[in-house]
């Protein structure tokens, strides 16, 4: 009984008050402790991953990111040691708050700059020894090329010839979101300052194409997004009528278009009462844990026992499952047609079907060959009902790959995962020259 209550008590010490705590006492203890005792501490947290020995690629934790690692683990001789906590919390300490701005940061030049820029290379390169103390960084792989936070880590990599690529997942693809960041780029006079960039596709390679002063043009290279290596995994053979879900992938923040979605919501709703007990679930796919809850406080609780709503089951699980898809300018359709699924896509109210501010346009003829554009409530419950009980094939695998090949760079000999370290590859060659 008393060691039962020790190991409780040990618990919530590590998982609940002192977890909470954590990142407010941390901050505390860098601030008066300074560069490499934050170093240390994130070097603590590394995740080495467990496969394989070969080169070791120092990386940062970031949400999507992570996917792009654990494909690139599984199918490449490269280990990816992943630093998971620290990185921007600590470096906060030292850096001022106007200076904290993805790009801006660079030309920057107001009170607190020169101890922002001296802490960060004091940060990344004490981390670089703790972690060379283990295993010799042959590179740094980033999710972005202008992120304030490694500012100081490209000083590093400068000095000590460790390249410092770049596998970017931003990936612009609607034609004003793609207008809107070269822009973006134009004012802000940014100029990266490391090695390579790899991108999903060629809408990115055009941007920084048409910004002009980021890059050369030979330090980018269209690799794909290693996440996408998993379908190649997946059986997506299961024929329609197998198939039990029907799946909405939210837009709830971020797409302009709130209103629509939850009219969206409602509708999905809706037919989800009306098919209860049939053997088909509803899913809502949510992108993270706060969407999911946001989720939950927008549907009435008569309703929650109709849907499924989650954001932990995997795509490549629910999709190759799904008898059609709902959502809107999102890049997890393209995902969906590669399941072989059903797409419809909202288009009234903010949810426009064609425009600068549409990633799939019904005036594409491929796009419009493979999705069902529901022009109002009433047209996207038909389509919902009709789901449930009747297939409407729509086009062919080659029509297929062409659609998928307007939004995300699919390798045909080779994986995503390879070609970005081959990136990484030609990056340490040509430094170590």
């Amino acid at each position: 009984m008393k060691i039962t209550a020790i190991k409780s008590m040990l618990q919530a010490l590590r998982y609940g008050v002192f977890a909470r705590l954590w990142p407010q006492l941390s901050y505390v203890m860098v601030w008066l402790m300074g560069p490499r005792f934050a170093a240390y501490l994130s070097a603590r947290t590394i995740d080495w991953g467990d496969v394989n020995q070969g080169p070791v690629v120092l990386c940062f934790f970031r949400e999507s990111f992570v996917k792009d690692i654990h494909e690139m683990r599984q199918r490449t001789d490269m280990r990816f040691a992943v630093v998971m906590g620290g990185f921007t919390r600590f470096q906060e300490v030292w850096f001022p708050k106007e200076m904290q701005q993805q790009t801006f940061y660079q030309s920057y030049r107001g009170a607190g700059r020169d101890r922002a820029l001296a802490c960060s290379k004091l940060y990344a390169d004490y981390l670089v020894t703790y972690v060379e103390r283990k295993r010799p960084v042959q590179a740094v792989l980033s999710a972005n090329f202008d992120y304030w936070q490694e500012v100081g880590l490209k000083q590093v990599c400068k000095e000590r010839s460790i390249p410092f690529v770049v596998l970017s997942r931003e990936h612009p693809v609607i034609p004003e979101v793609c207008d809107v960041v070269t822009e973006w780029y134009i004012k802000s006079a940014y100029a990266f300052e490391g090695d390579m960039i790899a991108v999903a596709g060629d809408s990115t390679k055009n941007v920084l194409a048409r910004v002009g002063t980021v890059c050369r043009d030979d330090q980018v290279v269209v690799t794909g997004l290693p996440r996408f290596d998993a379908w190649r995994d997946v059986d997506c053979s299961l024929p329609w009528i197998e198939r039990k879900f029907i799946t909405l992938l939210t837009f709830t923040e971020g797409y302009y278009a709130d209103q629509v979605f939850l009219e969206t919501l409602r509708v999905f709703l809706q037919a989800a009462q009306t098919h209860q007990g049939a053997g088909l679930r509803f899913l809502i796919k949510t992108k993270d844990a706060h969407d999911q809850h946001l989720l939950q406080r927008m549907i009435p609780d008569a309703q929650k026992a109709f849907v499924n709503c989650t954001h932990e089951e995997d795509l490549f699980k629910v999709l190759p499952q799904t008898r059609c898809v709902l959502g809107f300018n999102s890049l997890s359709l393209v995902e969906a047609v590669m399941a072989g699924s059903q797409l419809i896509i909202p288009a009234w109210g903010e949810c426009l079907d064609r425009g600068p501010r549409v990633m799939y346009s019904a005036e594409d003829p491929v796009v419009s060959e493979l999705v069902d554009f529901a022009y109002s409530r009433d047209a996207l419950l038909d389509m919902l009902l009709r789901a449930t009980c009747s297939f409407d094939e729509r086009g062919s695998s080659a029509l297929a790959k062409e659609f998928i090949a307007k939004f995300i760079h699919i390798p045909k000999n080779k994986t995503s995962s390879c070609q970005v370290v081959e990136c990484i590859g030609a990056a340490i060659s040509k430094c170590s020259e």
